[in-house]
């Protein structure tokens, strides 16, 4: 890699904005902002110059097309508001601000306004180095000695004019370094792990080769021939998106498959047999077991799109099932920013000597990216909310991602910017797909100045003009940290990455200043306006309350709508509902549970005592091993099948029992207990009495005293044989009188009757 390498482009959509907003982005270069001063004039010229180089051709050409575009792949909001008759949260938020009685205090005095944030270098504590055994991953990996990560054009890349044309379509002039060290090695098939820092053009990489590969397929025989894995369904839909541009002038067809859209839709899709298939890993598996006639035999490239995540304990049976089901000789290329080095989890992938390519082999750390960190000390976690609109309102106020730790926090976000009268989009998993879709396009087309997202938009989303990062919650490490953070600085231009770490991170931080080394700065918010703001949302409360307690009335109703629109189709359609096969899924939900809990464990476990206990490959072990076992018994006996399902639930019982005891302490035996449990129990004990007499384990002292209780209290199974071997003896002696002792001739003689069992 050049050292003096240059993005060219420094941005895709930067062209299709327009002349004034082009006006708006010199001025905003020309006047940077505090703390970053002596590093933007530095690299300003540099940067100025790439821009000019840049809208030359612009002029000559009437418009550059734009890869991303979320709006087509489904409904608006607005239709499924109404379809489903409920109200969007900005219309709840307007009503709250309609029926506000006393006026907030919005705007901050003068005197808070000219007391700016104070920054500062941070000053890292001492660490100690760590040292890592690279032996096994170096005999893992083939060498990749002579690749060369430089291009001048991609023309040098041995590209077909149909890619090339949709390059010059799309404003890409230059290969990035992962770009130039990728497509030559891809389009010779090899088996590839790629790195590279964020915004680096990794998509492209790994959809130039597989397309100039398709372009020679057999077009009479088709084909599912390329499938590509990723965690998110958003990162599904831009890299499916950028797949179409890229193909435009080609008739190679590109099909997405995720969760939240129409299966129906999907699955008659499938049949079609596209050449490229973009998809999460559930939705395909379930499509692969359900959907008839949709198989991978004859899969060419699987490609697995962050592929750390995707390697995972959340998604690694999944990504093992759909490489079990794609043919062994093919070719797999995973990458991602963070790359795993654990090759054991490689190894599974079935990979043949695959080429590890890193084109920033130096720094993972983004030339222009500025990372600062707001200290929240223990006494100061209450105002973090104010802390935030503080900065926010004053500070970043435009093009600002905002990382929160759960989904009920990031809304929570959004309704106190809502009523703080910030414009702000969330991003979560309890939206919809289409609200989830219509917030990415809103923040990207500039109508919301503010993105609330939880983990979910941390991976691979390439949303042009990011100028802030704010990790409102922590990151769990630094891997998560790193991509986060790459949402900003994307493609040669500036960013911020700014982190409000607690006491209880100090691990973390210690991490992020190893990594960002001098250039971390230390950022002091100013003390009024946290008050300030601290009051106002003090006084928001109420409103904040009233809006999600009308969300969850909205929901409860919803609820049971669905109820009984579902109630009305089974009594409408129940042959057709019952005459449908039952969906499947290739683990069963036993073990299902039986996976999580061993992986539960063996993490309780690492953190308990440090020590691994059970790994998630055991884990995964131990979950076929079940499976097999299931399959066995299938093919077994009537008698010997329903003689293990009796013992499996009386185990079952027994472990619901002692988990009942645990939990309740003895309120079992206080709420009373079956006659029967209470006789089993009872013969149980005598057995036990007997077997420790005959083996002389007991004297005979004990013995005397438990017969005396015994006649003091007899017990009921006791009763009984007493009862029975009387009306025994009464028999004998009646039947004695009456025969004489001897037998009659015509008596039955055979006893083979009495011998068979």
């Amino acid at each position: 890699m050049s050292p003096s390498f240059v993005f060219d482009p420094p941005s895709d959509e930067e062209i299709e904005h327009s002349e004034h907003e082009e006006e708006e982005e010199e001025e905003s270069v020309g006047e940077p902002e505090s703390g970053s001063e002596s590093e933007s004039e530095g690299e300003g010229g540099e940067v100025e110059e790439g821009h000019k180089e840049a809208r030359v051709p612009k002029k000559k050409k009437k418009k550059t097309q734009s890869p991303w575009d979320f709006a087509k792949y489904t409904e608006s909001v607005a239709e499924e508001h109404a379809r489903r008759s409920t109200t969007s949260v900005d219309e709840k938020i307007s009503k709250a601000l309609k029926q506000r009685s006393t006026p907030l205090v919005a705007e901050l005095d003068h005197s808070s306004e000219s007391e700016p944030d104070e920054q500062e270098d941070y000053r890292p504590e001492e660490e100690d180095e760590e040292e890592g055994n690279d032996g096994d991953i170096k005999s893992f990996f083939a060498p990749s000695g002579g690749t060369s990560f430089h291009a001048d054009s991609f023309l040098q890349l041995n590209l077909s004019r149909p890619l090339l044309r949709a390059c010059e379509a799309l404003g890409y002039s230059k290969p990035t370094p992962i770009q130039a060290a990728c497509i030559p090695l891809a389009l010779s098939g090899r088996d590839i792990c790629g790195s590279a820092i964020t915004g680096s053009g990794k998509t492209a990489a790994f959809a130039l080769p597989t397309l100039e590969r398709l372009l020679f397929r057999p077009k009479r025989m088709r084909a599912i021939r390329v499938l590509i894995l990723t965690p998110t369904r958003e990162l599904a839909v831009q890299v499916h998106s950028m797949i179409e541009k890229l193909a435009q002038f080609t008739d190679i067809r590109c099909c997405l498959v995720v969760g939240g859209l129409s299966t129906k839709v999907q699955e008659a899709a499938l049949r079609t047999m596209p050449d490229i298939v973009v998809a999460t890993p559930g939705r395909m598996i379930d499509h692969l077991r359900n959907a008839m006639s949709v198989d991978l035999d004859d899969l060419a490239v699987l490609i697995l799109d962050e592929a750390d995540r995707l390697l995972e304990l959340g998604f690694s049976a999944e990504i093992q099932e759909l490489v079990r089901l794609c043919p062994k000789k093919r070719q797999t290329m995973l990458f991602s920013a963070t790359m795993t080095e654990e090759v054991d989890e490689l190894i599974k992938l079935s990979l043949s000597k695959p080429l590890r390519l890193s084109a920033d082999p130096s720094t993972k750390r983004p030339a222009t990216l500025t990372e600062e960190v707001v200290r929240i000390r223990r006494m100061r976690e209450v105002n973090q909310e104010a802390v935030l609109l503080a900065m926010c309102s004053k500070t970043f106020t435009s093009k600002v991602i905002i990382f929160s730790g759960t989904k009920q926090a990031a809304h929570r976000l959004k309704i106190i910017f809502g009523l703080a009268g910030l414009k702000a989009a969330e991003l979560h998993g309890n939206l919809t797909q289409a609200q989830r879709l219509e917030a990415l396009e809103q923040f990207r087309k500039q109508q919301v100045d503010f993105l609330v997202a939880t983990d979910v938009a941390a991976r691979g989303l390439d949303i042009i003009g990011v100028q802030t990062v704010i990790n409102f919650a922590c990151p769990r490490d630094l891997t998560s940290y790193v991509h986060r953070v790459g949402r900003t600085a994307r493609a040669g231009r500036e960013g911020y990455a700014v982190t409000f770490v607690t006491d209880n991170d100090r691990s973390l931080l210690k991490a992020i200043a190893k990594r960002a080394g001098s250039k971390l700065k230390s950022r002091i918010v100013a003390e009024q306006s946290i008050h300030k703001w601290s009051h106002i949302i003090e006084q928001m409360e109420d409103q904040i309350s009233e809006v999600l307690h009308e969300e969850r009335e909205e929901r409860v109703l919803r609820k049971a709508e669905m109820e009984a629109t579902k109630a009305e189709n089974m009594i409408a359609h129940r042959e057709e509902i019952f005459s449908r096969p039952k969906r499947t899924w290739f683990v069963t939900e036993k073990e299902k549970k039986l996976a999580a809990k061993a992986s539960k464990a063996s993490m309780d476990k690492c953190k308990s005592s440090g020590k691994e206990v059970i790994s998630a490959e055991q884990a995964e072990d131990l979950r076929m091993k079940e499976k097999r076992k299931r399959e066995r018994e299938k093919h077994l006996p009537r008698k010997k099948r329903r003689k293990l399902e009796a013992a499996r639930e009386m185990l079952e019982e027994e472990e619901d029992d002692k988990q009942v005891e645990t939990k309740g302490g003895n309120k079992k035996e206080k709420g009373g207990m079956s006659l029967v449990d209470l006789a089993y129990r009872r013969a149980k004990a005598v057995k036990a009495v007997k077997k420790a007499l005959d083996s002389g384990k007991i004297v005979e002292k004990n013995k005397k005293k438990s017969n005396n209780n015994s006649r003091k209290t007899p017990s009921r199974t006791e009763e009984m044989r007493e009862l029975f071997q009387t009306d025994m003896k009464d028999k004998k002696s009646k039947r004695r009188g009456v025969g004489g002792g001897k037998k009659s001739k015509s008596s039955f003689k055979s006893k083979s009757r009495y011998k068979r069992k």
